[in-house]
Order: C-alpha cells, then structure tokens, then sequence
C-alpha cells in the first residue's frame, strides 16, 4: 500500500493530485490481471448515464465498459478498495471533508472507446465528493492515446497517461475531465467517495 500523503497534500493545495509510478508495480500488476479475469468472465457491462432509473447508454459520449467491485472479489481488488479505506480515513483526518465511503467501478476502453468532458458529481447530487483513479496498463505510450485530459482553473490542462500504476484523485465537483479515444485495451479502477448522509 502506498503512502498517500503527498495526495492528500496535493488535494489541500490545489484540489487534484497525479502520482505516476504512485502504485507498487507488482500490486498494479495482479489488480490489471484480476480485472482481465473478471472481463473473461463477461462481469463487465456497457457503461450508461445519468442516475437511477434515468441512466442511459450513449456511445456517442461514453464508451466503455464497467464492473461495480462489490462483492466475490479477487484478493487484490479487494486490497485495493482496503488501500482506498485508508486514504478516505487520512483525508478526512487532515482535511475534514466527511467522506463516508467509496464506490469504485473497473472500467474497460476497448480500442476507440472515450469519455467526453463531465464532472464527476451530478448537477442533482452533491454527495460526490472526491475522485480517486488508478490505471492498470503496462508499457502505455503516447501513440496509444486514451489520455485523461483535466480541465484546470486556470484555463489549462493537465494530460494523464494511463500508464501503470499512475494516481490520480481530484474534488469531484471542480475539475471537468474527459478520457481521449484509446488505440488498445484500456483498464482503469474509478471511485468516488460520497459524503456522509448520502444515499448510496
């Protein structure tokens, strides 16, 4: 498990954190070869939109593919979301925010899938609170696209290969992103942690 204190620190400083190499490799490693094994179970579905009884799929917006980690887990997808439980308990310790749990879904890009530009939190919902992604792709180049874009206040962005073992975690509210179309497959691990006194 890794030390999330410069997360944390990153989080109070400017409200979003990228860790590269931020994951043990060989804890990435077995994480990306339980999702597979998962995907060859056919656990993984067509992502939808929207909340409730409203979501819906559009491939014109989102793409992937997703397996909610809820139970019957693998062991290393299950230390994940332990690793996840600590983080959530250093951030509300240090920044008070009152997370009270996380849901975290695998996420698969077959080759041209994408994400367009969304906030993380829904414009009815508040409970979103912060975002918290691993990526799970080794030897990830530049030519095989499938970067996260991050809008900044500034006006910029910040670009995020999904490289191996790469962190990143950002207030959910504040920072719209989008996932640019990927050349191969693609794995990630997305959560977000709601605050107390929300509906799961």
């Amino acid at each position: 498990m890794p030390c999330f204190d410069s997360a944390v620190e990153a989080i109070h400083q400017k409200g979003y954190f990228v860790g590269e190499q931020f994951w043990p490799a060989s804890e990435a490693l077995a994480m990306t070869a339980a999702c597979q094994e998962l995907k060859r179970q056919e656990r993984f579905r067509p992502a939808r939109i929207g909340r409730a009884q409203e979501k819906q799929r559009h491939e014109a917006i989102r793409s992937d593919l997703i397996c909610w980690l809820d139970s019957d887990l693998p062991a290393p997808l299950q230390h994940y979301l332990d690793a996840l439980e600590a983080y959530r308990q250093q951030v509300n310790r240090e920044l008070l925010l009152g997370l009270d749990h996380v849901e975290v879904h695998a996420a698969y890009y077959p080759p041209g899938a994408h994400y367009g530009r969304h906030l993380d939190r829904h414009r009815d919902d508040d409970a979103r609170t912060l975002t918290a992604i691993l990526y799970l792709n080794p030897d990830w180049q530049a030519e095989d696209g499938g970067l996260l874009s991050i809008d900044l206040p500034d006006g910029s962005q910040a670009t995020v290969l999904p490289r191996l073992g790469t962190f990143v975690s950002f207030l959910s509210a504040e920072f719209p992103h989008e996932v640019l179309p990927t050349r191969r497959d693609r794995l990630t691990l997305t959560g977000w942690y709601r605050r107390r006194g929300s509906p799961f």
